[in-house]
């Protein structure tokens, strides 16, 4: 609600009073009309009743001094009242015109104590003309403003009706003169506060009582916290400041009891009675003590409990199951904690190696049944082709081989016993060692804590228990190692050594997954021994026992790698069976007129051998010089007689190669062409000369290159004398040689000895009377041309058989010639001469290839023909001279056809013609 003038500007508001501004504290009287300055008359406004300076609606002392300074004396005696700042602020509030607690006396004593009666007077009519002046001021005011006054009266009374009478005036009746929403407000805000304030009240009221209660308890902190700490510290981990505090807290209880009561003060330890409060108060402050105590056992029980539990977890190292032991020793607990580590380890590792051996034996059955069906020849074949490509790769990485998932079981079985033995066996023996020096053993003195109930069960006896502890412990480290090696000797159906080195190979065990290739089974037999052999070293040099567990422990080793050298024999040996199947016929590029497959053959020899000499020793010497001790002559012979057997079931499998059928192991991806890189030049093996041949160059290049590596490998790594065994395979290679070279040979010669055959004995010729030669009869030329053929193939095939093959058939060609022409009966002139001309034309056309014992047939045919010539009566002349004569014109006649033969047919036979090197002139200067 608005006032009725509240547009009025306010500067001229102030200047219709005459004031300057709304805060003024003196009036300014207007003039009168005769123009007379009126004087200032004190006038108060509202704020010297109630504004500032004010304190609870009074005046205060610096105010009034102020106002009664300022004022003039209304009586006008006296020009203005400064001279009563000294009074005392109680009675300047009684002498201040404006104060409602005016009293005239006090006034008159107070500002004027020695005016006179004439004075008084004076200031009587003073103060009443002051009135007038007043009073007609006013009514001048009234009178020029009476229309103001009128409508500020009309405004006032329209504002109090509207608050009177309107519906939410705050006049109305029902509003309590509007103070009710407020008295509203402030009840629901005393209700709020009372809320809010009351609980924080009630806990400063707590509050104090507490602190009250821990300054009384301020000494006994640490054992009324010492619960708490002890759960928390068991919480974290840290047992041992929890046995420290527990330590502590032990001592103050049963050394200074004193100094945990609370009415244990110094005044009450220096004997003053009335300082330890009342006998109830001691009794109800131990019974607290007494429960909180308890509680900290609990705690302690607790922690125990979960040492105990942390003694028997496995995976622990043994630092920490050390410390772990020595804070239970503190404890003094009724078990002894190195016989529960020691048992818990014992029982774990029997658990353990049981669980892994089921587990693994599971497996292997499973891989059994799925090689109930055995693979024939041609998928062994495979597999082995597959491992040694793996070998050429130098990847050794045989998971899609045969076995690979069953030889994968056993190796994880041999590495998961041995996992066991060597992370459990060596904490087991540390604590036992450290526990029989006496390190970890208990204390005499038996513990005062309620942790011990009977705490004179270990007096006296502690030695003997000891002993016993040490004696059980060796028993059962002694235990775990005879189980461990009594699984493996089990499962690999170990016997001694030096028993099956005096007997023969021993055959294939059951252990070994079935038709297994020698080159896997090396790889994983290698692997298998490798973890024994580091467990092995591991467990010996804990020296259990004494040293008692070593020799069982290398025992089980030795005769593990006898018996993998003997499985690796056996496989060894079958595979060389069926070695030869994975020829394929392709062509060395570096060997000429020999196969890639002698590589194979090195290269599986040369690993097997080297892996037999890793199983058997397990080490190498890098240094050249003969280690010590030397491999066991068990080893070496099982081994020697492998690779000698290999070898000759190699050569008879060439051999058999040459005289089966060509027939791949893959004939998607083999073909039975082959091209020689050099010339282009294409074979076909599905001919059993292509074959013979190669054969030959493979048994010759074998014999003089491959097998002095060999053997030479094998005699430095085993340290044994081979010479005489190379021998032995060097001569039986030859042999094999002979029977492919003479097979060839045979049936090559056939076919000549045919051509000759037919021409000399079958062809109708009369060698008696054969008329005088004009040519070399066509019988030879068949003849030289089947040789010719033949010299075509050995050097598309095997050149460096070409010499060796036409020298043995011209051997067979002199041979049956020699056989034909003993059954002509009598050769005459005409049929001596052509038959000496066709041995001719052979010996000069053939004149590189004659060999002294082909050189020595040829003549004995000569000799056979001229014994066998008898000149015809009418033909022969008169005297030896003259048939001498005549013989050497025949001769004559003879060479010169002889001749014209040569350089008829010199580029037919050129082939025959030994090759010249070409020898560059130097220039003449």
């Amino acid at each position: 609600m608005a006032l009725a003038f509240t547009d009025i500007d306010e500067s001229v508001l102030l200047k219709a009073y005459n004031l300057e501004t709304q805060d003024a504290v003196t009036w300014l009287e207007a003039s009168t009309e005769d123009g007379a300055g009126a004087e200032p008359t004190t006038a108060t406004t509202a704020a010297e009743g109630g504004g500032a300076g004010t304190e609870g609606g009074k005046p205060s002392s610096g105010a009034l001094a102020t106002n009664l300074a300022e004022q003039s004396d209304p009586l006008g005696l006296r020009p203005h009242l400064g001279h009563v700042r000294d009074l005392e602020p109680a009675q300047r509030s009684n002498i201040l015109l404006s104060s409602k607690q005016f009293d005239s006396k006090l006034f008159l004593s107070s500002v004027h104590p020695d005016a006179t009666f004439a004075d008084l007077s004076r200031g009587v009519r003073f103060l009443k003309q002051s009135v007038e002046q007043r009073s007609e001021a006013l009514k001048v005011l009234v009178e020029q403003n009476f229309d103001r006054f009128v409508a500020v009266k009309a405004t006032t009374d329209g504002v109090y009706r509207e608050m009177k009478q309107s519906d939410h005036g705050p006049l109305r009746d029902d509003s309590d003169y509007g103070a009710k929403e407020l008295k509203e407000l402030l009840a629901a805000a005393s209700a709020k506060a009372d809320q809010v304030f009351t609980p924080l009240l009630e806990n400063s009221l707590k509050t104090l009582k507490l602190r009250s209660t821990l300054g009384v308890f301020e000494r006994s902190k640490f054992f009324f916290n010492l619960p708490g700490t002890l759960s928390a510290n068991i919480e974290a981990g840290r047992f041992d400041v929890a046995l420290r505090d527990y330590k502590k807290g032990k001592f103050f209880l049963e050394s200074k009891p004193g100094q945990l009561f609370a009415f244990n003060v110094p005044a009450a330890q220096a004997g003053d009675p009335t300082a330890r409060g009342t006998l109830r108060q001691q009794e109800q402050q131990q019974r607290i003590f007494a429960r909180v105590w308890d509680a900290v056992e609990g705690n302690m029980q607790q922690m125990q409990s979960r040492l105990f539990a942390m003694l028997q977890e496995p995976r622990r190292s043994v630092e920490d199951q050390e410390r772990t032991i020595e804070l239970l020793l503190e404890l003094n607990p009724k078990e002894d904690p190195v016989a529960v580590f020691l048992e818990s380890q014992r029982n774990h590792m029997r658990s353990l190696m049981k669980k892994v051996f089921d587990s693994a034996s599971k497996k292997m059955q499973g891989h059994a049944v799925q090689e109930m069906i055995p693979l024939d020849e041609k998928d062994k074949a495979r597999n082995l082709q597959a491992c040694i490509r793996i070998l050429q790769s130098h990847s050794r990485n045989f998971e899609r081989m045969h076995g690979y998932e069953h030889w994968k079981s056993i190796h994880d079985l041999v590495r998961s016993l041995s996992e066991v033995i060597r992370q459990l066996m060596p904490s087991f023996w540390r604590i036992a060692k450290d526990h029989a020096s006496g390190r970890l053993e208990r204390t005499n003195g038996p513990s005062s804590s309620k942790l011990s109930p009977n705490p004179g069960s270990y007096s006296g006896s502690n030695a003997s228990s000891a002993d016993r502890l040490n004696a059980q412990s060796r028993a059962w480290a002694m235990e775990a190692l005879d189980s461990y090696v009594s699984i493996l000797s089990k499962f690999f159906s170990l016997t001694d050594a030096a028993i099956l080195g005096r007997q023969a190979l021993s055959p294939i065990p059951s252990w070994v997954p079935r038709d297994s290739c020698s080159v896997s089974a090396a790889h994983w037999m290698r692997g298998i021994l490798l973890e024994l052999d580091e467990a092995v070293r591991d467990i010996c040099a804990l020296n259990v026992g004494g040293g008692s567990a070593n020799s069982s422990l290398r025992s089980l080793l030795n005769n593990a790698r006898f018996n993998m050298t003997e499985v690796l024999c056996n496989l060894w040996e079958s595979d060389a069976a069926i070695f030869h199947m994975l020829e394929d016929w392709s062509l060395d590029t570096d060997a000429p007129s020999t196969t890639l497959f002698l590589r194979d053959l090195a290269m599986f020899q040369r690993h097997n051998a080297k892996e037999a000499f890793l199983i058997a020793d397990g080490q190498s010497s890098h240094d050249g010089k003969p280690r010590e001790p030397p491999i066991p002559t068990e080893f070496t012979g099982r081994i020697k007689a492998s690779f000698l057997n290999g070898l000759y079931t190699f050569l008879d499998g060439l051999v058999q190669l040459a005289f089966s059928e060509y027939d791949p192991l893959d004939p998607t991806t083999s073909t039975s062409e082959k091209v020689f890189a050099d010339t282009k030049v294409s074979i076909d093996v599905r001919e059993l000369d292509a074959r013979i041949l190669l054969g030959v160059t493979n048994i010759d290049h074998l014999r003089r290159t491959v097998l002095p590596a060999l053997f030479k490998l094998l005699s430095d790594s085993l340290h044994v004398q081979m010479t005489e065994d190379l021998k032995t395979v060097e001569e039986v290679a030859q042999q094999l040689d002979g029977i492919l070279f003479d097979d060839y040979v045979k049936r090559k010669s056939d076919i000549i000895s045919d051509i000759l055959r037919e021409g000399i004995l079958k062809s109708g010729i009369n060698w008696q009377t054969l008329p005088n030669p004009s040519e070399v009869h066509p019988f030879i030329y068949d003849a030289l041309l089947a040789l010719v053929q033949v010299h075509a193939q050995v050097r598309a095939v095997a050149k460096p058989l070409v010499n060796r093959t036409i020298t043995a058939l011209l051997e067979q060609l002199a041979e049956v010639t020699y056989e034909c022409f003993s059954e002509v009966p009598m050769f005459g002139m005409g049929g001596m001469l052509q038959a000496t001309l066709g041995i001719e034309f052979i010996h000069q056309t053939l004149a590189q290839y004659v060999s002294p014992s082909a050189e020595q047939k040829l003549n004995k045919v000569y000799a056979m023909v001229s014994s066998k010539f008898q000149r015809n009566s009418a033909t022969r002349a008169n005297n030896p001279a003259e048939e001498a004569e005549l013989l050497k014109v025949e001769l004559e006649a003879v060479k010169k056809t002889l001749s014209a033969s040569r350089r008829m047919t010199a580029l037919e036979y050129l082939c025959f013609r030994p090759v010249k090197t070409r020898t560059t002139r130097k220039p003449t200067s």
